[in-house]
């Protein structure tokens, strides 16, 4: 094959949408690493049916599947094998211009019907790192560094048909407008920014029925977040959730976001990132001219310096968060003010085989000022915590130890994601990697692994009585969180065959959330393992396997199984199926707290009963996804994920001692908890058609349908595994249809 730079982007064809996978079949891999540093570059890929996808580099090895350009390959077949032909555009790459240049470069090829890797430059399974392993393109002589400006105006018109039954379901129709700008600043720097962006032809969330004291994690789906979302990742606290801008509200909207990453001749990496929202009346998103309430601005900043060809490299974050709403008009998070801040290394030494991370966060919550409660606290509020890991990362036998710790006033909600502050952990591992290179007869390889951790609550708490104001129960910084360990390990047999397996035990520890902010309760010993398993993934149909069970000595327990289908019809279609069954039995579901001086239900700890029943609950979903390959620029893709979950409640307790598993029955006659038995059941489906007709333009026509409903649980069956999901919930409701048109012009200047 060949490959070859263009400086004529007018030249530069299509390539599919980076949504669509096609992996039955031999790839070709082009890496690129334009300044040398051993640590970033480019992936340019192509299969045999003329199917181009791309990735950025970073961190010597770590792919950024989002990042996208605008290139061009040719493919041919014949009796001998197959060809390729790539022409990248230097308007797609980021490089430092000089007279004479010399770059990294990596030539790899996949064979995806003997499940083996042929590069240019090869080195030994042992040795850690990819980009740093490059060879050398030498020859570039004279070449200027274009600073081409993209724009991509769109125009949206959908209808959807809601939810809603009788006279009042009316067609509902939305226009909408907007622009995407992409500009080379300098041949280091690229901005990208967006005006009203749309959104509209993203899948939906999965669906979740979340029973816990945490908030849900959802993956970002809005390309502009998507792409380059890597140059914002800080290494172990995640200081950046992009689904904190314009989400949360039916009519918010982003007005303005833009963005700048590349790294500068001094080795000097770059990423910053700007965004303003506000919220609209009923319809009026599109409107360029129509302001609206509660606004905020979003700032985020990453900055790093890498040393030593990569193998040192230090950075700095910074994010804020600045709300103009009225506090006396909205919450708390709608008119405060939050920064947070993020350091971290990361050293590499010995051929990078040994390797020594860490990194320190703050935040600071500055609250707004009440007009109508003066006494409402206002004040600052800081919270730190950090991380250190050393380990050995090269060769057969690896491990390492780690610590990490979170203040009880950390806070990185406003900008960030944390689910629960307040504690120190630390532990080791070890892993020992099993290369045989074709010298068994039964294994490809293998590998096994030992974990052992402890964790201790950061700070001490005490709770007063709320009537007369007496201590009722107190715990010391440094009281114990939870301690365990496990054995886990793969193969992968001669056939191409794989399977997993773990066995795990953590010993009594203490739950500082489960109470909702009430005293700690005791997480009993408990002990489980999984095992899963797949057939070789080279065939057109292959399926995978996975299975756990936990129990505690409470007997409470959890079982789940999940089973994967993957067809690959032809090199045009494929097919992935997916379906999950969980099963639970829990003492200590946590139902509510209630004031006993309002309402006299149990016997309490300081005026305050904290309820729990025992909860059975069966989950099943299933999810299906096909890709439809017309040609290079027509696509087809399906998504359809259908919910069920069910729960019964019985014998109602309450938390009799703090820091206890001491379980107090409740009475029916004070409380039925049998009322807080339900029925989930919900169905997405999206199908997204898109057409590429000229280089960086398309069409997308979209229908997404949507249907959920909720209901109280029916009398419990007499087989205590036979909950009886209810089949029928998913069909019973009015559905929501959205159909969509999506038409943008790209075009460079």
């Amino acid at each position: 094959g060949v490959a070859c730079l263009e400086n004529d982007a007018s030249k530069i064809s299509s390539h599919l949408s980076r949504r669509d996978r096609f992996s039955n079949s031999d790839l070709v891999s082009i890496y690129i690493d334009p300044y040398l540093d051993k640590t970033t570059g480019y992936n340019f890929k192509v299969n045999p049916v003329g199917v181009q996808v791309d990735s950025y580099m970073f961190n010597d090895g770590d792919r950024d599947e989002d990042w996208n350009a605008v290139w061009q390959a040719e493919t041919y077949r014949d009796e001998s094998g197959w060809y390729v032909e790539m022409r990248i555009p230097f308007s797609s790459i980021r490089y430092r211009p000089a007279d004479s240049m010399t770059w990294g470069l990596q030539v790899f090829r996949y064979m995806h019907g003997r499940g083996e890797d042929t590069a240019w430059v090869t080195w030994d399974r042992e040795t850690r790192g990819f980009t740093s392993r490059f060879g050398e393109l030498r020859g570039l002589e004279d070449i200027t560094a274009p600073r081409q400006l993209e724009i991509s105006p769109y125009f949206l018109q959908s209808a959807t048909d809601p939810s809603v039954a009788g006279t009042d379901d009316a067609i509902d129709g939305f226009q909408n407008l907007g622009a995407d700008i992409k500009y080379g600043v300098t041949a280091d720097l690229t901005l990208n920014a967006t005006v009203q962006p749309d959104f509209g032809q993203v899948e939906a969330d999965p669906a979740v029925l979340n029973l816990s004291p945490f908030e849900t994690f959802f993956q970002e789906k809005r390309p502009f977040f998507i792409e380059g979302s890597r140059f914002f990742q800080h290494p172990d606290f995640n200081l950046f959730y992009s689904r904190r801008i314009g989400t949360g509200d039916a009519n918010s909207r982003i007005r303005f976001a833009g963005k700048m990453t590349g790294k500068t001749a001094n080795d000097i990496s770059v990423a910053a990132l700007f965004a303003t929202t506000d919220v609209t009346g009923d319809g009026q998103a599109h409107n360029l001219f129509k302001t609206g309430h509660q606004k905020s601005q979003y700032f985020v900043g990453r900055f790093g310096k890498e040393f030593k060809e990569g193998n040192h490299r230090f950075n700095v974050m910074q994010t804020a968060v600045l709300n103009s709403a009225d506090r006396d008009l909205y919450d708390d998070f709608a008119s405060r003010e939050a920064y947070t801040t993020g350091l971290d290394f990361d050293l590499n030494f010995h051929n990078r085989d040994y390797n020594i991370q860490g990194s320190f966060v703050g935040s600071v919550i500055d609250p707004e000022d009440s007009a109508d409660d003066p006494g409402l606290n206002s004040g600052k509020t800081y919270g730190t915590g950090g991380a250190v890991d050393v380990r050995r990362l090269g060769g057969n036998l690896q491990g390492g130890v780690y610590s990490r710790w979170e203040s009880d006033k950390l806070n990185l909600n406003d900008m960030g994601f944390l689910s629960a502050p307040d504690e120190m952990n630390s532990g080791l591992w070890s892993s020992y990697r099993y290369n045989p290179d074709g010298k068994s007869k039964i294994l490809n390889q293998g590998n096994v692994n030992f974990n052992f951790w402890k964790s201790w609550l950061y700070a001490g708490r005490t709770g007063k009585d709320d009537l007369t104001g007496d201590e009722v129960w107190s715990y010391n910084r440094g009281h114990r969180q939870n301690s365990g360990g496990n054995i886990n390990g793969r193969v992968q047999y001669r056939n191409y065959w794989d399977t997993y397996f773990g066995i795990e035990y953590m010993a009594e520890g203490s739950q500082r959330y489960e109470t909702r902010g009430g005293p700690l309760m005791t997480e009993p010993t408990t002990y489980g393992g999984w095992l899963g398993g797949g057939t070789d993934y080279r065939k057109k149909i292959s399926l995978n396997w996975d299975t756990n069970y936990y129990r505690d000595v409470e007997s409470n327990y959890t079982a789940s199984i999940g089973m994967g289908l993957r067809w690959n019809q032809s090199s045009a279609i494929n097919h992935n199926l997916s379906a999950g069954y969980r099963y639970r039995v829990d003492d200590t579901q946590y139902l509510e707290t209630v004031d006993l001086s309002i309402d006299p239900v149990g016997v309490g700890i300081g005026g305050q009963s904290y309820l729990f029943g025992k909860i059975r609950q069966e989950i099943l979903d299933f999810t299906l996804r096909t890709n439809i390959l017309f040609s290079r620029n027509k696509s087809l893709e399906i998504y359809a994920q259908p919910f069920l979950t069910t729960g019964y409640y019985s014998d109602a307790v309450e938390l009799g001692t703090p820091d206890s598993y001491d379980l107090v029955p409740i009475s029916d006659l004070l409380y039925d908890v049998t009322e807080n038995d339900f029925s989930v059941a919900s169905l997405n489906l999206n199908a997204v058609y898109r057409w590429e007709y000229r280089p960086g333009s398309t069409l997308f026509v979209v229908w997404s349908h949507s249907r959920g409903q909720s209901g109280p649980g029916r009398p419990l069956p007499p087989r205590a595994f036979d909950l009886d999901l209810d089949y029928g919930l998913l069909f019973k409701n009015e559905p929501e249809n959205v159909f969509l048109v999506k038409f943008s012009y790209w075009f460079s200047i």
